[in-house]
């Protein structure tokens, strides 16, 4: 959809305030002014999507309320990263408990859904704190001589821990390397990647357990097969459900979150890129799902999955540019049609939550590559004109360069299905070089992958964001065709060297499992390799 973007500017008036609204007030003898930017992130018939930044240009703040007035009905029914009160038109938004500190020239940010009839202009009026944003600085005052009657916490913006805090520096001590700001040095770095799947996103009537699944506990020999085998890049799919506490605090299993980094470790300390996810939190298939975007109590859902990711973020905050932290996996409605609203939104929604809350723990979170999914993965979904929107960076470190970015693009692929994923023998053979094209699909092949992949590469490649194929792969289907292994390489060949020229990144679905509809390529109990003309395929060794 088209972003409506007003930077008010202007000299506003003052809103009257919503009533039954507590007014927050600037902190005595502090100058207030502000420049607002409200943006129409996506909009559907009756509904939208809204982001809103404002700019603090007078003298540092401790709280803020921000006011401002709907000129044809809209009304907001989700908001996050605020507390909203709304009287009619009026509207009133207060900051979080851990955003109310701005800094002179900082930011705040809130979004929320909202419904109209008829049209969705754009508010004209702004106040911050009772004061009007006219975008111009204000005259600074003298410091004030008592401190505020409410005294923020000195890592309330800066570097949030979690509730049960980490150890002060993980075991094995992880390296410091540099983040890699370049889009392509990143993505050739990542190169070729291996996802341990079925593993720490595997569960038990909503309980995570690595062994769940039947995988067996992770072992360092498995990680050095992987990366002898020529892989870069491993991802490692994780689900918190039934570890996760209760509201408020919504602390994280200590001994779970400790697993967590051990095998991150593992993986990290053989200098492999490692990428680390919220998987399982989010299929309605899985017991004790939780982070379901058309479910209701989003608000809720919000604070969650915020608090959630405050705890692993700040477990990996210092930990080097090799360590990608990635928000979600395949979040949709579950229904394999088009993207509905206001479900996408909320998906916008989380990501956003994902990328403040990472950037606010501090140390290399401020910098490093942050990686987002759209509808599900799909690559038509999240190019394509259906709602999904990249999320702002505004808490990033200032260090960066204003054009660099900081964000990259998560996608799926396993088209044709047919031939993937589904557990049949009719469809054994891929591409070009078929030798029974009864035994092949009759859509997906190398063409429209390459159609795909330039998709993202003009979505996305080209404005500076990169793209990590995050899965990809087919099952054995070697039972009904014995050529089948032969046909599963040239689709991950093909995969690979397309994604090279399409500046993507990628890693292949291994769920651990060999055998008859298995994607392994290891025998994760003896750390063995069992299919390496695909691996030959993906790493070329």
């Amino acid at each position: 959809m088209h972003a409506l973007r007003k930077a008010l500017t202007a000299t506003a008036a003052a809103l009257v305030a919503a009533a039954g609204s507590v007014a927050v007030t600037a902190p005595a003898n502090a100058a207030a002014a502000c420049r607002v930017d409200y943006t129409v992130a996506s909009q559907w018939p009756g509904g939208f999507n809204a982001a809103v930044q404002v700019t603090n240009l007078g003298d540092p703040l401790t709280s803020w309320d921000l006011r401002f007035s709907f000129g044809a009905g809209q009304t907001v029914n989700q908001l996050w990263n605020g507390t909203v009160a709304q009287t009619g038109a009026a509207v009133s938004v207060r900051n979080a408990a851990y955003n109310g500190t701005v800094a002179t020239n900082g930011t705040a940010s809130f979004g929320f859904n909202g419904t109209f009839a008829g049209a969705n202009p754009v508010p004209t009026a702004f106040t911050l704190n009772g004061v009007a944003c006219t975008g111009a600085a204000a005259t600074p005052t003298a410091p004030p001589t008592a401190s505020p009657s409410t005294s923020p916490s000195a890592t309330a913006t800066q570097s949030p821990r979690p509730t049960t805090s980490p150890t002060t520096t993980p075991t094995p001590t992880p390296s410091t390397g540099s983040v890699t700001a370049d889009p392509t040095r990143l993505v050739a770095e990542m190169g070729q990647g291996w996802n341990l799947g079925n593993q720490l996103e595997a569960s038990i009537d909503g309980v995570p357990s690595e062994t769940a699944w039947g995988n067996p506990v992770i072992t360092g020999a498995l990680l050095d097969r992987v990366k002898a085998s020529g892989f870069d890049t491993v991802r490692i799919p994780v689900s918190y459900l039934g570890k996760i506490g209760a509201a408020p605090d919504h602390t994280v299993d200590r001994a779970w979150l400790s697993r967590i980094q051990q095998v991150v470790d593992l993986a990290y300390d053989r200098g492999l890129y490692v990428v680390i996810n919220m998987h399982g939190d989010g299929f309605k298939s899985v017991s004790g799902a939780w982070l379901i975007c058309d479910a209701s109590g989003q608000e809720q859902i919000r604070a969650k999955y915020q608090k959630v990711w405050q705890q692993v973020a700040s477990t990996f905050k210092d930990y080097g540019g090799r360590l990608v932290l990635e928000s979600m996996n395949e979040n949709f409605d579950g229904q394999y049609g088009n993207p509905t609203q206001p479900c996408y939104s909320n998906i916008n929604a989380y990501n956003q939550v994902f990328v403040d809350t990472v950037r606010r723990t501090g140390g290399t979170n401020a910098s490093r590559w942050l990686l987002v999914p759209g509808w599900n993965t799909n690559i038509d979904y999240t190019t394509g004109s259906y709602g999904f929107t990249i999320p702002t960076d505004q808490y990033r470190s200032s260090a960066i360069p204003t054009a660099d970015r900081r964000i990259m693009i998560s996608v799926h692929y396993y088209d044709p299905w047919d031939f993937a994923g589904t557990e049949s023998g009719a469809t054994t053979q891929w591409g070009p070089d078929v030798t029974d094209p009864s035994r092949s699909a009759t859509w997906g092949d190398q063409v429209h992958m390459e159609n795909q992949l330039k998709k993202v590469y003009d979505a996305f490649v080209v404005k500076g964001y990169p793209v990590f194929i995050g899965e990809y792969g087919s099952i054995d289907k070697t039972s009904a065709d014995p050529t089948n292994n032969r046909y599963r390489a040239d689709y991950a060949r093909t995969l690979v060297t397309l994604a090279k020229t399409y500046g993507a990144a990628t890693a292949y679905w291994d769920n651990g499992y060999n055998g008859g509809y298995g994607f392994g390529l290891f025998d994760r109990q003896s750390a063995t390799v069992t299919q390496q003309g695909i691996i030959t395929a993906i790493t070329g060794s």
